[in-house]
C-alpha cells in the first residue's frame, strides 16, 4: 500500500519535469534618442529538447520606433512570431533592439513563448529613450534617484565638472547618457 501512494506522488513529478529556464523574465533598457538603437538579452536554457514558438503579444512604443528579436537569429523589424528546436544544454541568446528613430519616449515590448506546446513563458522589455542632449537640460533629473555616475571610461565620479560625456546609473538600474558643455 505504501509504495502505491510513493507512486502515485512520484508520478507527477516525474512526467512534468521542468524543461527549460529563463535568466530574465523582465529586462530595462534605456538611450537617447541620437542612439541608433538600444538592446538588452537574456538567455532561455533548454534542459531537454524544446520545439518553441514565439510571439509578440503587446508592443506599446512611440509610432515612430521599430523593433527586432534575436532568438536565436536575428531577425529584421517587422517579424513578430517564429518558431525553432532549441537542444539540450545549449544556451540560448534571447536579445530584443528597439529602434527609437531620434524619438525620446517610453515603450514596452513583450513576448509569449510556448515550449513543447504547453509551457508559456512571458518576457517583457521596457525601453526609455531621452531627449536630454545636454547636462544644462539635466536639471529635469531627480538626483535622489541617482545611484552613480561615470565617465565615459567607465571611472566612478563624484561630480560631473569637466566638459565630456557621463553616465547616470538610477536606483532603478536606468542609465542616461548626459554631455556636461
Amino acid at each position: 500500500m505504501k509504495k502505491i501512494v510513493l507512486l502515485t506522488l512520484l508520478i507527477p513529478v516525474l512526467v512534468f519535469s521542468q524543461t527549460h529556464s529563463i535568466d530574465q523574465y523582465t529586462l530595462q533598457m534605456s538611450g537617447n534618442t541620437t542612439d541608433n538603437d538600444i538592446s538588452i538579452n537574456t538567455f532561455y536554457n533548454p534542459f531537454d529538447t524544446c520545439n518553441i514558438s514565439w510571439k509578440v503579444i503587446k508592443d506599446s512604443i512611440p509610432n515612430q520606433w521599430d523593433f527586432s528579436f534575436c532568438f536565436p537569429n536575428c531577425y529584421l523589424p517587422g517579424v513578430i512570431n517564429g518558431y525553432d528546436v532549441f537542444f539540450s544544454n545549449n544556451q540560448t541568446y534571447l536579445n530584443c533592439h528597439m529602434y527609437p528613430n531620434g524619438q525620446a519616449g517610453y515603450g514596452i515590448i513583450q513576448m509569449e513563448i510556448t515550449t513543447n506546446g504547453m509551457y508559456k513563458d512571458t518576457v517583457t522589455w521596457t525601453g526609455d529613450v531621452s531627449g536630454i542632449s545636454s547636462i544644462n537640460e539635466a536639471h529635469i533629473l531627480d538626483k535622489s534617484n541617482v545611484n552613480q555616475i561615470y565617465d565615459l571610461s567607465g571611472r566612478k565620479v563624484n561630480v560631473m565638472q569637466n566638459a565630456g560625456v557621463y553616465i547616470i546609473e538610477y536606483k532603478n538600474h536606468y542609465r542616461r547618457k548626459v554631455f556636461l558643455q
